[in-house]
């Protein structure tokens, strides 16, 4: 079974507005539907790679939100995945070891 290891960044500081910013702009898409509940994608990821995750980003970029994940593959090769946050499916993958991570299909544009 994969043991989940996150690194998440809190910053409990009232005086960040640009993080806050950030925050509330991610909730908004959420509860307007344009992205998937990250707690959805971790459960996928969980069930279906091989390795242990170091980190997920939410980015938007032009509109676009993808989700981007650092996972310790089984022979200990990094690799980040990147999955569309609407819709989940898996975008790009990079790093070594992919196909050890058996979530990766053949093809799958790095």
């Amino acid at each position: 079974m994969m043991r989940l290891v996150l690194v998440l960044t809190c910053v409990l500081l009232a005086g960040m507005p640009a993080v806050a910013d950030d925050q509330r702009e991610a909730r908004a898409a959420l509860e307007a539907g344009k992205i998937r509940p990250l707690a959805e994608l971790l459960a996928r990821v969980e069930t279906d790679c091989r390795g242990d995750m170091l980190e997920v980003e939410l980015d938007e970029d032009d509109e676009r939100w993808s989700y981007e994940i650092t996972l310790v593959g089984p022979h200990g090769d990094v690799a980040e995945l990147e999955y569309d946050a609407s819709s989940l499916a898996l975008l790009e993958a990079e790093g070594r070891g992919l196909a050890a991570l058996e979530c990766v299909p053949p093809g799958t544009p790095d």
